[in-house]
C-alpha cells in the first residue's frame, strides 16, 4: 500500500492499484486516470491522505478499517457503523437499516468492513467523487449523439402467436430472468466487476422475443405479478416498456437493443437509498430528498464496476430523472440537453412506477396511469414522442386493464392493437374473474358489434 497526499495528486496520474480515502471507501479503480475534477473532489477536505492499494485489506492492515463478521446480520437491524465491501464500495451508511439486497452485496464481496469514520464525511466523499464521474461524463455529450432517428423497422420476425408462453410459463420467465439481476445487482453493489455480457445474457432474450412476438411482450412487463419496492423487479418492467416504446417509434434494432442495456442498468443508485425513502408514504427531510435526487449521479458511480458500458448508456442513466421542462433532476437539464435514451426511460419508468403495488396509496389501474402519462406529457414534463409510442404498445385500455363489454361480461386485455388503440385482444372472464372461452381480437370485429364500455378496478366489477 502507497500513501500519497492529496497535494502531490496531479491531472493525468494513473495507478495501478486503486486509489482509498481515509474512510476506506473506494475512491477511483485501479487503471483510471486522474483528471483536475477528481483531483478537486478528492482534495476538498484539505491536504489530506489517500492510499494506493489492490483491496482494503491492506487498510485493516493500516488500522483505517476494521473486520466485520456479517454472519449474525438480520433485515431490519440497524448498522451502528459504515460497512463497506472487500472493494470499498460502502453498502451501508451508519444509521440505516439493513436490507435484503445488503446482505446480497456483503455475500458477493467475500467479507465485510467496517469503518471508523463519521457517516458525514464518508456521504460527502461519495457524492464528491459521484459528481466527478458526472461532470466528465458531461464533457463528453458533446461528441456523442444524443438523437435517434427512425429506422425502417424492419426487422421484426412475427412468430405464431400459439407459441407466446401461457401465463404460468410467463411467470416463470419473468422470475428467473429478475432473480439473475438480483443477482448482478449484487455484485455490482459490492464493487465486483461484472462484464456487460453478464447483462447481456437477460438483454438477448428480451430483444428475441420483441422481434418475434412485439405485440405480446407488453405482458411480461405488466400482466405478471410484481413486486413492491423490489429494483430488479422494477427495472425489468422499466426496460420492456422501454424497447416496446423504441420499436413503436421505429428505432433501428441496435438503438432498441441499447435501450434494454440502459433499462436494466438505470436505476442502481437507488440500492444506495434506503427503504424508508424509497417506499414513500412519508415526510422525508432535506438530506432524504438530497439523497433521492442524487441517485441518478450514484448510478454512475457502481456503473464504473460494469465493464465496458457505452457512454450514451450512463448518459442516459444518469438523466432518467431529468424533465423536458428542465423541471427534473439531478441537473435541472431540458429538452435540448437529454439524449433520446433518457427521454424514453423517463417515460417507462413513470408508467412502470404508477402502476406497481404500494402499501400507502389505493392501486392505480393500468388505465389510469395511461391518463396520468398523459397529462404528464401534455404539461411537457415528458417527452410527447416516447408517450404516444407508449399509448401504441399498450394500448387506450392498456395490457393488464379489466374491462367492462358492452354485452355485461368482463374482460382482460392481453394485447393492444397498433392500428386501432381503443380496440384491443381481450379475454373474457367469468363471475369468478378466471378465463372463459377463446380471446377475442376486437379490431377483426369491423362492424364493432362488441366494445369496451368503460375500464374496471379489479376482475370482478
Amino acid at each position: 500500500m502507497e500513501k500519497l497526499r492529496t497535494s502531490n495528486l496531479k491531472p493525468g496520474d494513473r495507478f495501478e492499484n486503486n486509489l482509498f480515502s481515509v474512510t476506506g471507501q473506494k475512491l477511483l479503480a485501479a487503471g483510471m486516470t486522474l483528471t483536475a475534477r477528481h483531483i478537486s473532489a478528492i482534495s476538498r477536505g484539505g491536504d489530506v491522505e489517500v492510499f494506493a492499494a489492490d483491496t482494503v485489506d491492506e487498510l485493516v492492515e493500516a488500522g483505517i478499517l476494521d473486520r466485520y463478521d456479517q454472519s449474525g446480520l438480520k433485515v431490519g437491524q440497524k448498522a451502528q457503523r459504515g460497512l463497506l465491501s472487500r472493494n470499498g464500495q460502502v453498502i451501508v451508511e451508519a444509521g440505516d437499516a439493513i436490507e435484503a439486497h445488503h446482505l446480497d452485496a456483503l455475500r458477493e464481496s467475500g467479507g465485510g468492513f467496517m469503518s471508523k469514520s463519521d457517516v458525514a464525511q464518508q456521504r460527502r466523499e461519495r457524492i464528491l467523487m459521484c459528481d466527478a464521474i458526472y461532470d466528465n461524463l458531461l464533457k463528453q455529450a458533446g461528441s456523442l449523439e444524443m438523437r435517434i432517428h427512425q429506422d425502417s423497422n424492419n426487422w421484426f420476425e412475427h412468430a405464431n402467436l400459439n407459441d407466446w408462453p401461457d401465463p404460468d410459463n410467463l411467470q416463470k420467465l419473468r422470475a428467473d430472468d429478475v432473480n439473475k439481476l438480483r443477482l448482478m445487482y449484487a455484485q455490482i453493489e459490492a464493487g465486483v466487476t461484472v462484464p456487460i455480457t453478464r447483462i447481456d445474457s437477460v438483454v438477448d432474450a428480451l430483444m428475441d422475443r420483441l422481434v418475434h412476438f412485439p405485440t405480446r411482450i407488453a405482458q411480461l412487463a405488466l400482466l405478471c405479478p410484481r413486486q413492491e419496492d423490489y429494483l430488479p423487479d422494477h427495472a425489468y418492467t422499466t426496460t420492456i416498456l422501454a424497447m416496446s416504446i423504441g420499436a413503436n417509434l421505429r428505432w433501428s434494432k441496435g438503438d432498441v437493443r441499447r435501450i434494454a442495456q440502459a433499462g436494466l442498468l438505470y436505476d442502481l443508485g437507488m440500492l444506495l437509498v434506503p427503504q424508508r425513502i424509497r417506499v414513500g408514504g412519508m415526510d422525508l427531510t432535506d438530506v432524504d430528498r438530497a439523497r433521492v435526487h442524487r441517485h441518478p449521479v450514484f448510478t454512475l458511480s457502481l456503473l464504473e464496476c460494469v465493464c465496458v458500458v457505452e457512454p450514451i448508456i450512463k448518459l442516459a442513466a444518469a438523466q432518467h430523472h431529468e424533465r423536458e421542462n428542465g423541471s427534473g433532476y439531478p441537473r435541472s437539464l431540458r429538452e435540448a440537453r437529454l439524449c433520446d435514451l433518457a427521454r424514453v426511460l423517463a417515460v417507462a419508468d413513470t408508467y412502470a412506477a404508477i402502476t406497481e403495488p404500494r402499501s400507502y396509496r389505493s392501486t392505480r389501474t393500468p388505465y389510469m396511469a395511461i391518463e396520468e402519462t398523459l397529462r404528464e406529457a401534455a404539461s411537457m414534463t415528458l417527452w410527447k414522442p416516447a408517450v404516444r409510442a407508449l399509448v401504441q404498445a399498450t394500448g387506450v385500455f392498456p395490457v393488464g386493464s379489466y374491462v367492462k363489454l358492452s354485452d355485461d361480461r368482463i374482460a382482460h386485455v392481453l394485447a393492444s392493437n397498433a392500428d386501432a388503440l381503443d380496440r384491443p385482444i381481450i379475454q373474457p372472464l367469468d363471475a369468478e374473474g378466471q378465463a372463459m372461452g377463446q380471446p377475442i381480437d376486437l379490431s377483426l370485429d369491423k362492424g364493432k358489434k362488441l366494445t369496451i364500455v368503460r375500464p374496471l378496478a379489479s376482475a370482478v366489477g
